[in-house]
């Protein structure tokens, strides 16, 4: 499924006019792909794949932890190819389960869950990533082969305003 997951962004990205170039697997860590608008690297990207998975009932943290995880290991693969953020780094996540969205994202990268009762909610097992997301500059989130929406990591505003730019992506 990630191959699909990796098909779906390419196109997203296709369709906005940008050259998607996919990065070959290497000694070390690499992000999937190299996006060049116009002959020119503009930013790097790495996706990611949330399979379908069954989650015991009332359990939220399988969901938090593997997005979680994601987090981290596209963390390890940025700061091996662009640790000085010379250019964005963005991370798209495709679900392929229904259940998982992006409040899933916004929860994972913030600690927080809405309850029941309108409450937000610490979780507390998700600041273990909290050093980690500065690296990162955009989230995209994917369902399935639908681009559901965005998060941004406001570190860079440089980065920002040319990722708005190219995308298209509105606030």
């Amino acid at each position: 499924m990630a191959k699909l997951g990796e098909t779906n962004v390419r196109q997203y990205l296709e369709s906005r006019g940008l050259t998607v170039r996919k990065i070959p697997e290497s000694n070390f860590k690499t992000v999937d792909f190299a996006v060049q608008d116009r002959g020119e690297l503009v930013f790097y990207l790495e996706e990611k794949t949330l399979e379908l998975t069954p989650v015991a009932w009332g359990s939220i943290d399988p969901v938090y932890n593997n997005i979680a995880r994601h987090i981290k290991e596209a963390v390890r693969q940025f700061s091996s190819m662009n640790p000085d953020k010379n250019v964005p780094n963005v991370l798209a996540i495709t679900s392929m389960d229904p259940t998982k969205t992006i409040n899933h994202l916004f929860s994972t990268l913030t600690g927080q869950i809405i309850t029941n009762s309108g409450r937000l909610q610490l979780i507390d097992k998700m600041r273990f990533i909290k050093d980690d997301l500065t690296l990162i500059d955009l989230y995209l989130w994917f369902d399935q082969d639908q681009f559901a929406g965005h998060i941004w990591e406001v570190a860079c505003a440089e980065h920002q305003e040319k990722l708005t730019e190219l995308l298209g992506l509105v606030d």
